[in-house]
């Protein structure tokens, strides 16, 4: 049994013979407090109360929390828990659409702005940008003041003169020149082709150009300069002993452009 001092409740073990049936008279070791022990000061012990068999039988018995039910929702709240999940569904599909459509522009406006040098590497796309009103400069000239005159001495014949700038940052040889003269409803009223045999044009820098096309009848009242792409321009032999020249077109108005005289400056 246990015996516990009342004055400073310090506890003891000892055995029930050591007490006996009618009690005897012990000190506290640790106070020096004394009174009389009997079987009766020994604590009572509470067995728990068993639960109703009943009660134990209809209480279903689950090993884990997992296979614990979850009690079910009310309507209203599955109602709101079902509209949250449709606004997030919603909210990610518009995003990824947000994504694609960025995607697509940028696409867009990169081919828009880089259509030159899209152009240059891959040539077709030239006729693609042209379909769509873009102008594609893939040859790295620029026309500059053009200008298309009657001869002082012979109203029968066209002065067509003008420049081209170099654009790049590389050296140009100029393709073949087509210049086209058209009448007050810009028919064409007759066209020339007109080569530049002059040195390659250095980057920024400029060469003129002119030439003399008949006119009999005094139609023009408009003109026109485009390049004979068939003579792709090219850049400039950097070490190179010899110098190649492009191919002559195959066109009947070559020696008309000769035979008039064509100019360079």
């Amino acid at each position: 049994m246990i015996l516990t001092c009342p004055a400073c409740a310090t506890s003891y073990f000892v055995s029930d013979e050591a007490i006996g049936p009618n009690g005897r008279r012990v000190r506290c070791k640790a106070c020096g407090h004394d009174w009389r022990a009997t079987l009766e000061d020994a604590p009572l012990e509470l067995e728990p109360a068993a639960a109703p068999a009943a009660e134990a039988e209809a209480a279903p018995h689950y090993d884990t929390f997992a296979e614990t039910p979850a009690p079910e929702l009310p309507r209203a709240f599955r109602a709101k828990a079902e509209r949250k999940r449709r606004v997030r569904q919603a909210a990610a599909a518009g995003a990824a659409w947000a994504a694609a459509a960025a995607v697509v522009l940028g696409l867009l406006t990169g081919g828009v702005l880089f259509r030159e040098e899209i152009a240059r590497a891959f040539p077709p796309a030239a006729g693609v940008y042209k379909s769509l009103g873009l102008d594609v400069n893939t040859v790295g000239l620029e026309v500059e003041a053009l200008r298309g005159r009657t001869t002082p001495h012979d109203p029968g014949r066209t002065l067509v003169s003008g420049a081209l700038r170099n654009i790049r940052d590389i050296e140009v040889v100029p393709p073949p020149l087509v210049v086209v003269l058209k009448d007050a409803k810009g028919a064409t009223v007759t066209r020339r082709v007109l080569r530049l045999d002059g040195p390659p044009i250095l980057p920024g820098q400029v060469q003129g150009f002119a030439v003399v096309i008949p006119d009999p009848q005094g139609r023009v009242a408009g003109l026109s300069v485009d390049y004979l792409l068939e003579d792709a321009p090219r850049p400039a032999a950097k070490a190179s002993s010899k110098s190649t020249s492009a191919p002559r077109a195959k066109t009947s108005d070559d020696s008309a452009v000769r035979e008039d005289g064509g100019l360079r400056r």
